[in-house]
């Protein structure tokens, strides 16, 4: 009878266990949402790797929340010239910034521009920035101050010169005309080059209509605008990846979400930084090659030139201290950054051709 009873008794637990309601997953929506399509690589990493991975987090570190993601792609809510504010002002919740158009808001976040010839390789590029996001809390701050709380750097492949005519030294580049963004005429300095302001858009009607004789551009920057229809001589100087901007999220709304979904979307950003940079490093790859193939049948045909490397090196030696100029306008804060930033990259295996932090640890 004993035993009877036991079992009787184990029984009856065990089913009002199997009855008892499975804890309440409870779902979160954000909208997520960018200036530009997913077809760009910074873009395209949000939807197929940072929203899938924060999800995939939640669901190891207990399944108690699940984020539904509302997308508004390709400009839907605002355009580049928004991307800072429309996450601060809650536009959008999470979003890419596009820093190169947020100078006063984000002047520590120009950096990129002021160490030209430091690694191509964009992996190693994107983890010595968000190490010094870890490291330098001016920086972080920075993005706080706009309400938004920085979560993975993005960035370009190595810039090349894509040109009507081939050069291979330093001095041939004196007295052309090239066309870029207004941020890089630092590269430019001391060369004898000009710089007309211009962008992707505008490439192909500058150089073709000879208001330039090329660009200093990207590889998948140049390959959907057809640039080496007009510029046919890719010109490899290899003057180095850069970063462009940064996933982000609302302030308001990050400190609001529970502590694990915080936790996931900082690990998924992080991890959004490295899917992305080996992403554009094998678009990098197929897009020179896309191109000579494209352009091979047109005349001049598309053509490599390898600029030689003792000429890279008198470029980045030949540019003044635009690093220490930099620093010099920005304040310690900018000091710590540089510094930060550079002592990764080393410590990630690049040899920059200059150490733009030279100076200024001489100086301290």
């Amino acid at each position: 009878m004993r035993k009877s009873k036991t079992a009787f008794a184990t029984a009856t637990a065990l089913s009002l266990v199997l009855a008892a309601p499975a804890l309440a997953q409870e779902t979160i929506e954000l909208t997520v949402a960018s200036s530009h399509p997913t077809t760009i690589a910074w873009v395209g990493g949000i939807q197929a790797h940072f929203q899938p991975e924060t999800n995939r987090c939640l669901a190891e570190r207990g399944n108690a929340y699940e984020i539904s993601w509302r997308e508004a792609y390709g400009g839907q809510l605002y355009r580049a010239n928004a991307t800072l504010t429309s996450i601060g002002d809650g536009i959008t919740d999470v979003g890419w910034v596009f820093i190169g158009m947020e100078p006063s808001k984000l002047p520590l976040m120009q950096l990129g521009a002021v160490t030209p010839f430091v690694t191509d390789d964009l992996p190693a590029l994107l983890d010595a920035v968000n190490t010094a996001h870890d490291e330098v809390e001016a920086l972080r701050q920075q993005w706080e101050d706009n309400n938004v709380v920085f979560l993975g750097a993005s960035g370009n492949d190595t810039y090349d010169l894509f040109m009507r005519e081939p050069i291979r030294s330093l001095a041939e580049l004196q007295g052309r005309r090239l066309t870029a963004p207004q941020s890089l005429s630092l590269w430019l300095l001391e060369t004898g080059a000009a710089l007309k302001e211009g962008g992707l858009t505008t490439y192909y009607t500058d150089i073709q209509t000879g208001l330039a004789e090329g660009t200093i551009s990207m590889a998948t920057g140049i390959l959907p605008v057809k640039v080496y229809e007009v510029a046919p001589y890719i010109v490899r100087t290899n003057i180095g990846a850069i970063w462009n901007g940064a996933l982000a999220v609302n302030r308001d709304v990050f400190e609001g979400l529970p502590e694990v979904v915080q936790d996931c979307m900082r690990q998924a950003g992080r991890s959004y930084s490295t899917y992305h940079a080996q992403d554009v490093m094998e678009r990098a790859r197929t897009a020179t090659q896309t191109m000579v193939e494209l352009g091979a049948s047109q005349n001049p045909p598309v053509q490599v030139v390898d600029f030689p490397e003792e000429e890279r090196v008198k470029w980045a030696q030949t540019l003044p201290d635009i690093a220490a100029d930099w620093v010099e306008r920005n304040g310690r804060a900018a000091a710590e950054v540089l510094s930060a930033y550079m002592n990764a990259l080393r410590a990630n295996g690049a040899t920059p051709l200059r150490d733009w932090d030279e100076g200024i640890a001489a100086s301290r």
